[in-house]
């Protein structure tokens, strides 16, 4: 009799739901998991959606959203097994550059919160009274299903994407044979608190807080490495008790300060902060800018920056972009070949290519550094403020040659006429000074 009832129940089920999408209607989305912190510490893009929605507290977080968070987002699966929050590297000691972090929750089946890392860190703790927690981690092509085996046992993993220096931008197929050009990714997992049990790449290790086995690497080029690194003690990084530096303690207020304006006014929350006077504001904007995937207004700060600092972190954002999945690469080439930003085919190449950056070998070439000389006096303001964002990277005899972020051509020539006096075309730029 049960079966029989269970069974109709299904048929009704589906039925329901063949009516729903043939109606338009999407059926909702089961919760996987709920908000514990404050509100518009999240944001949810649903599939096949462009825009983000801010959350409130408490809100209920479904699987499929692709949800980027800010620092301090904290939930709790949808069965109260594991808590999951994400964390920043606010002093830059981490050993990857993670600027935000997103992650989509999915179905969790057998285990007790299945999330995959899009990017960033993510800490995970086992919230029960008593007994083993099961969190399954996906990220790239990898599937890690790790047992937290106490209450309180705690395991971090930080997940960050870079295109190796010197990479070479393709807009159109590699040629046949010739595997696409993607970028390196890279992901550390570390046992905080207690004891863990990982099974990834065929094979199970056994893991506890330091001191011992805690730390396991993977890049994409490589794999996993199969023996865990065993730490005396916590890194700075990874250490709750290592206090911030005054820079520290000021991004932390900006991120609290965006949040509270982001939850009073979504829509106007990152222009507020881009024109703020306060420097670790208009981080957070542009950060949220790339995390969102808000080309249209990244492109505007590389174009057109308000504040040098602001173009400087900008560039980083940009290329912290690119290298978060395979394609992002030939996504921004579409943006900016679009009506709305109307590159041409070649000039967005090149923007792309200085994104991509130079490699040892090119810089070892006197083309390079004609290359960039000469683009100072580019028609196009952000090819000619990428090519001053690297010359004053790689020549520190230049620092004194004024330069000013989005400033008009001509005025963007006169620093050529230096910059060529420093590096005639044919030649390397003058060694830097010992000190």
């Amino acid at each position: 009799m049960f079966r029989r009832s269970l069974d109709r129940n299904t048929r009704q089920a589906a039925a329901i739901a063949i009516v729903l999408l043939a109606a338009g209607v999407t059926p909702a989305r089961p919760p996987a998991a709920t908000a514990t912190s404050p509100a518009a510490t999240f944001a949810a893009r649903e599939p096949g959606a462009d825009a983000f929605r801010v959350l409130p507290a408490n809100a209920s977080l479904n699987t499929g959203d692709l949800l980027v968070t800010l620092p301090g987002a904290a939930l709790t699966s949808a069965n109260g097994a594991v808590a999951l929050k994400s964390l920043a590297d606010y002093d830059g000691k981490s050993p990857l550059p993670a600027l935000e972090t997103a992650f989509t929750l999915n179905d969790p089946k057998d285990a007790d919160l299945d999330v995959t890392l899009d990017r960033g860190r993510i800490d995970l703790t086992n919230a029960k009274a008593e007994g083993k927690a099961v969190a399954r981690v996906r990220f790239w092509d990898q599937v890690w299903t790790v047992t937290l085996d106490g209450p309180g046992s705690r395991v971090a993993f930080e997940l960050c994407g870079r295109w190796p220096a010197g990479s070479r931008f393709r807009a159109g197929d590699p040629p046949p044979g010739e595997k696409p050009a993607v970028p390196v990714a890279t992901l550390v997992m570390l046992v905080l608190k207690g004891s863990a049990t990982a099974e990834l790449g065929g094979f199970a290790l056994g893991l506890s807080a330091p001191p011992g086995p805690a730390l396991v690497e993977w890049d994409s080029v490589h794999g996993v490495r199969p023996e865990p690194l065993k730490l005396e003690k916590l890194p700075d990084w990874a250490d709750p008790e290592v206090g911030l530096t005054e820079d520290g303690k000021k991004a932390v207020a900006a991120v609290e300060a965006f949040r509270k304006a982001r939850a009073d006014n979504p829509a106007g929350a990152v222009d507020r902060f881009l024109a703020s006077a306060d420097p670790a504001e208009r981080r957070v904007a542009l950060v949220t800018l790339g995390a969102t995937d808000d080309l249209v207004g990244l492109g505007r700060e590389l174009s057109s920056p308000k504040v040098a600092d602001g173009w400087d972190f900008a560039v980083t954002a940009a290329r912290h972009w690119l290298g978060r999945s395979p394609g992002n690469d030939r996504k921004l080439y579409a943006a900016l070949t679009s009506p709305v930003q109307g590159y041409s085919p070649a000039h967005a190449g090149i923007v792309l290519q200085l994104l991509h950056g130079f490699g040892p070998d090119d810089l070892k070439q006197p083309e390079a550094y004609e290359l960039l000389v000469g683009y100072l006096g580019h028609d196009r303001a952000a090819v000619r403020n990428l090519a001053a964002w690297h010359l004053a990277r790689l020549v520190p005899a230049g620092k004194g040659i004024a330069f000013r972020p989005g400033c008009p051509k001509a005025e963007a020539e006169a620093a050529l006429r230096e910059w060529r006096k420093l590096i005639p075309p044919g030649q390397l730029p003058p060694a830097p000074k010992k000190e």
